[in-house]
């Protein structure tokens, strides 16, 4: 009896060895915010003993019963339940204004209304002869429209998913949700890297050159800090604090001011400026200061009433899925007013902190 066990034993590990090189990095996981059940490559486990069976079970069951195909549904619907989701865009609107709007229909622009103070001080124990009373000059204020760029920004986002690479690597919940949170990060750096190309080349800023911040991470987010501390207090009509406005910044300056933010006991880049901060890819423009009450972003949606429709495409030539995620995009920026002649004149609503160019040395 003992020589059976152990044969039988013996025999269930030298079948876990021979599997073990395909389910090392496989594992049976569901990711719940995709919509699929279950995403698995292989598993293994013991055959354990069935009443009425002859050998009574003991040995090594394998399956592989999903392949690559799951993956790449699952990694498409995560896409497209997280771009379509409220809290998405809840998340942009913490940072800068924004809407989802009708199939068909043109951005909602801003009007705001610009007061003028007509205040006039009296004495209220006075009484004031026709002669003497209090009068002041009326004055009215405008109001400021804040309409579309010219351009617009239609972006496209794909990713090809080799099966070979799927199946034989293997994949997890874990892995996917990284995938995800990695290609939103992608998505949204790229939206905002559009978005400085259009204010620049549409002539939408007010470019003010500065020196460039150097030194230690917490000097240069000093610099930083009254840099745009200073920019807000030469336009207050738009912005008393930093909190209403949020701020662009280069991916290069975000590590740094990460990691100013961490020896200053805070949480994250947003706390230590005090105000919303969004990165942009390429080349370094220096810093954006957008008027949180004054821009916003409007995403058209399709007929379906998705703002970022996500399509998954079978290419057989190459054994391989692509997943597309598409969007087009408007950004509210470009402002109007009327002068003292009733003539239509164009106010420069956001400032560029443009980096000085060093000094050449002969």
């Amino acid at each position: 009896m003992t020589t059976k066990l152990n044969t039988q034993i013996s025999r269930e590990a030298e079948l876990a060895r021979k599997v073990n090189l395909q389910t090392q990095r496989a594992t049976t996981a569901a990711h719940s915010e995709s919509g699929w059940e279950q995403i698995n490559m292989a598993s293994i486990e013991p055959v354990r003993n069935i009443d009425g069976s002859v050998d009574g079970g003991g040995n090594m069951l394998v399956t592989t019963n999903v392949g690559a195909s799951a993956y790449a549904e699952a990694f498409a619907q995560s896409m497209d339940a997280s771009l379509n989701d409220p809290e998405f865009l809840e998340r942009l609107n913490e940072c800068l204004n924004a809407e989802i709007r009708p199939w068909r229909t043109e951005p909602t622009p801003i009007q705001l209304a610009t007061l003028a103070d007509n205040s006039v001080r009296f004495n209220p124990t006075n009484r004031y002869a026709g002669k003497n009373k209090p009068t002041t000059k009326v004055k009215f204020g405008q109001m400021v429209t804040v309409d579309k760029a010219t351009d617009a920004v239609m972006f496209n986002h794909s990713v090809e998913l080799y099966d070979f690479n799927m199946e034989t690597a293997g994949f997890t919940e874990a892995s996917l949700h990284n995938a995800i949170t990695q290609a939103l990060v992608d998505v949204c750096a790229s939206m905002s890297s559009h978005c400085v190309d259009m204010l620049i080349e549409g002539k939408l800023t007010h470019k003010v050159e500065v020196e460039k911040p150097a030194g230690k991470p917490t000097d240069q987010a000093n610099d930083i800090i009254d840099l745009l501390s200073i920019s807000v207090s030469q336009s207050p009509a738009y912005g008393a604090t930093l909190s209403d406005y949020t701020v662009l910044i280069p991916a290069a300056l975000e590590a740094i001011l990460d990691r100013a933010a961490q020896r200053a006991g805070v949480d994250g880049v947003e706390e230590l400026l005090s105000c919303g901060v969004m990165e942009y890819l390429g080349e370094d423009r220096g810093l954006f200061l957008l008027p949180r009450r004054f821009t916003a972003l409007s995403f058209r949606s399709t007929a379906d009433g998705d703002a970022f429709p996500v399509e998954m495409t079978r290419y057989a030539n190459k054994q391989a899925w692509v997943i597309e995620m598409r969007g087009c995009v408007d950004l509210i920026a470009s402002a109007t007013a009327k002068d003292v002649d009733g003539v239509d004149v164009k106010l420069p609503l956001i400032t560029q902190l443009a980096w000085k160019e060093p000094a050449k040395t002969v």
